[in-house]
C-alpha cells in the first residue's frame, strides 16, 4: 500500500480537524497515512517510530504553518530535513509542502532552518480552504506508485534475512529491548520487518542489549556481526548526514564538507548514514594523509590519485590506462547516485586547496575532519559546508566505545 507521511506542528483546533480529515480522505483513496497524533498533546516527545515512518513512507506532506516556522518549533524542521535527505537520495520521492495561512514561499527561501532544504523550489500547495486544499493534495499523490522498497527498507531486508527462523516471541523481545515496544507501524508488517526497523532506528547504546539477547538465537555464526555493522551508524543524526548526501550528490563543482570528528570510524559512520547503504555497497570512502612538501597542491593531488587507484584496483585490473579509466568509472558512479568521498584532516589554509581540488577531481566529494570543533570562520556555500547539528563533546568517542564494546560482548568472529 502507498504510504504518505504527514508532518505538522501542534495546531489549533481547526488545524487538528484539517489533519484528521486529510488522513481520513487519503485513507479512503487507498493510502496508508502515517501521522503522529500524540504530538497534538502539548509537550509530547518525538517518538522513535516517527523516524521509522520517515524512512518507509513513499511520499510526504509537510504542513507549513506560522507555528511550524516558529523559533520553538522542533518537529517540522527536523522532519523536513530528513525528508529532504530522502529526496536527495531519490529525486523521485514525492515531497509536498502545503503553505498554511500566513506562510508564503519566500518565507521558506529566507528561513534559517528551511532555506537549505529546497522546499521553496518544489510545487507548493497554498491553503485556500479545507476541502479545496485536501483535493489538491489528493490530486498530487494520486499518481504515486509505491517503490518495491525504500532505502531504509533495503537495510531492514538485510537484517530480516538474518532473522529468518527466529521465534516470534524472541522477535518481540528484541523490539521491546530497542525501546520500540509501542511502535505504530503499518498493519500487516511482518514481525521480522518490525524487529529489523527497531534495530535500525534505536540509538546504538540501546541496541546493545537487543543484540546480546539476539546473538545466541541466530543460526549463522556471522549473522550478529552483519547486523551490528548495519545498525552501527544509528548514532549519527540524520539531519547532519543530510548535508553530506546533499553535497556529495550535487552537480560539480560540489562543496567540500567539514565534520567535527576525529576518527576514520566517525567519517565512515557519517558516510554510511548519509547513503543509507550496507558496508558492502556504501559510497566509497578513500583516506589520504594530506602530508605534503613544498608543492602542496601537486603533492596532495598525487596522493589522492594514488589512493584512488589503490581503492579501485580490482575494478581497473584489465585496463592499461588506469588514470583515465578511473575518471570514467567515477563519473559513472556519480551518475548512478553513488558518491566517492575522500577523507582528509583539516589543516591551516585548507580552503585555498578546495577550488583546484574541485577542478582536478570533479567527481569526488572532499570530507574534512576538523577535530572537536568546527571552524569558526564563515565560508561561501559553494565552497564548503559545515555539518550541523555538530557532534556533541564526546559523542564520537562514546559511539566508538559502544561499538567496540558490542564487538567485545558479541565476539562476532567466534564460532560456537
Amino acid at each position: 500500500m502507498r504510504r504518505v507521511f504527514i508532518s505538522h506542528r501542534n495546531g489549533r483546533p481547526d488545524e487538528v480537524r484539517f489533519i484528521r480529515r486529510l488522513r481520513d480522505e487519503l485513507a479512503a483513496a487507498g493510502f496508508e497515512t502515517l501521522v503522529d497524533f500524540e504530538r497534538l498533546n502539548a509537550g509530547a516527545a518525538l517518538r522513535q517510530d516517527v523516524y521509522t515512518w520517515l524512512g518507509i513512507c513513499h511520499a510526504a506532506v509537510v504542513l507549513l504553518s506560522k507555528e511550524a516556522l516558529g523559533e520553538d518549533s522542533a518537529w517540522v524542521p527536523t522532519e523536513s530535513s530528513i525528508l529532504a535527505w530522502r529526496r536527495t537520495l531519490d529525486p523521485k520521492f514525492l515531497l509536498i509542502p502545503v503553505l498554511m495561512p500566513g506562510v508564503e514561499v519566500d518565507d521558506l527561501r529566507v528561513h534559517l532552518r528551511f532555506r537549505d532544504l529546497g522546499l521553496h523550489d518544489l510545487l507548493c500547495i497554498p491553503y485556500v480552504d479545507e476541502a479545496g486544499t485536501i483535493e489538491k493534495i489528493k490530486h498530487a499523490v494520486q499518481p504515486l506508485q509505491p517503490i518495491a522498497r525504500t532505502p531504509m527498507e533495503e537495510l531492514a531486508e538485510q537484517i530480516e534475512v538474518k532473522l529468518d527462523g527466529v521465534r516470534d516471541d524472541f522477535l518481540e523481545e528484541v523490539t521491546r529491548l530497542c525501546g520500540a515496544g509501542q511502535h505504530q507501524l503499518p498493519a500487516g508488517m511482518l514481525r521480522t520487518r518490525v524487529a529489523a526497523l527497531a534495530l535500525l532506528q534505536a540509538p546504538l547504546a540501546e541496541t546493545l542489549a537487543a543484540l546480546e539477547y539476539l546473538a545466541p538465537r541466530l543460526s549463522g555464526a556471522q549473522d550478529i556481526e552483519h547486523i551490528l555493522e548495519l545498525v552501527a551508524p544509528s548514532w549519527v543524526d540524520l539531519c547532519a548526514a543530510r548535508w553530506l548526501a546533499q553535497c556529495a550528490l550535487a552537480p560539480a563543482p560540489r562543496p567540500a564538507v567539514v565534520v567535527n570528528a576525529r576518527t576514520q570510524f566517525g567519517a565512515e559512520m557519517f558516510v554510511r548514514r548519509a547513503c543509507c547503504r550496507p558496508p558492502r555497497t556504501m559510497w566509497h570512502l578513500v583516506k589520504v594523509t594530506a602530508v605534503f612538501g613544498e608543492a602542496v597542491f601537486e603533492d596532495l593531488a598525487m596522493e589522492i590519485q594514488t589512493a584512488l587507484e589503490a581503492a579501485f584496483a580490482s575494478a581497473l585490473q584489465y585496463d592499461d590506462a588506469p588514470a583515465y579509466q578511473l575518471q570514467l568509472v567515477l563519473n559513472r558512479l556519480h551518475q548512478l547516485g553513488r558518491a566517492t568521498v575522500v577523507m582528509l584532516r583539516l589543516n591551516v589554509g585548507f580552503e585555498e586547496l578546495i577550488p583546484p581540488l574541485q577542478e582536478r577531481f570533479p567527481y569526488l566529494t572532499f570530507l574534512f575532519l576538523s577535530g572537536d570543533e568546527l571552524p569558526a570562520q564563515e565560508f561561501p556555500a559553494s565552497l564548503l559546508r559545515l555539518v550541523e547539528p555538530s557532534l556533541a563533546p564526546g559523542q564520537e568517542l562514546d559511539a566508538l566505545t559502544t561499538y567496540q564494546t558490542a564487538r567485545a560482548l558479541l565476539r562476532p568472529s567466534t564460532r560456537l
